[in-house]
């Protein structure tokens, strides 16, 4: 039993281990190409700025979401022949990220002709898979939350994607342990489905 005992808690440790080691490789590998909007002027030929998508509230974006929008929003106007790509989860009539990533952004007058839309983003990875099919030759800023980011652009560095991140982090988001625990989880899925 105590030998038992000790195999369980080295396997416990090595699986800790495996899993911190490639949370923090995934991290520190993409930390050089993540910007700050005032940043921007120091990027070029940028064709398009992507906003993920990450949940709806009654037909809204969610707060999570409405920043990401605000910053890419920002973001694109800073760049004059980028288009603003939104990408999110249009699984029907009763859940239209993109609808509603598209009206926000057309109440806050950002211009309709500059707005392309990917709605089949239903993950993060999906997004990515859709950029390259869809527009494989692009140079592309991706939009999300720091902790987000990391992981947005290490699939599209492993998805032969030309990219770079701004980051949207104004303020402080319910839950944001959870997301964050739950983004570690995710970094080593993604890092097994794209290295492998």
């Amino acid at each position: 039993l105590k030998r038992l005992i000790i195999i369980t808690l080295v396997a416990v440790w090595l699986m800790g281990a495996y899993v911190l080691t490639v949370n923090f490789y995934v991290i520190f590998s993409q930390d050089e190409k993540i910007f700050t909007r005032d940043e921007i002027s120091l990027l070029e030929n940028i064709d398009y700025v992507v906003v993920l998508g990450c949940g709806i509230r009654d037909g809204k974006p969610s707060h999570m979401l409405e920043d990401r929008l605000y910053e890419g929003m920002a973001v694109a106007e800073q760049l004059e022949n980028a288009k603003l790509l939104l990408s999110g989860d249009d699984s029907g009539p009763s859940y239209d990220e993109v609808t509603a990533m598209v009206n926000f952004c057309k109440e806050k007058g950002f211009d309709e002709s500059r707005i392309v839309t990917d709605r089949y983003g239903f993950s993060t990875g999906e997004s990515v898979d859709n950029l390259l099919q869809n527009y494989p030759e692009s140079k592309v800023i991706i939009i999300t939350q720091k902790y987000h980011l990391y992981r947005a652009l290490f699939i599209c560095e492993r998805q032969g994607i030309d990219s770079v991140g701004v980051f949207s982090n104004p303020r402080q988001y319910r839950n944001q342990i959870y997301f964050s625990l739950r983004e570690i989880a995710a970094r080593n899925k993604d890092f097994l489905k794209y290295v492998f």
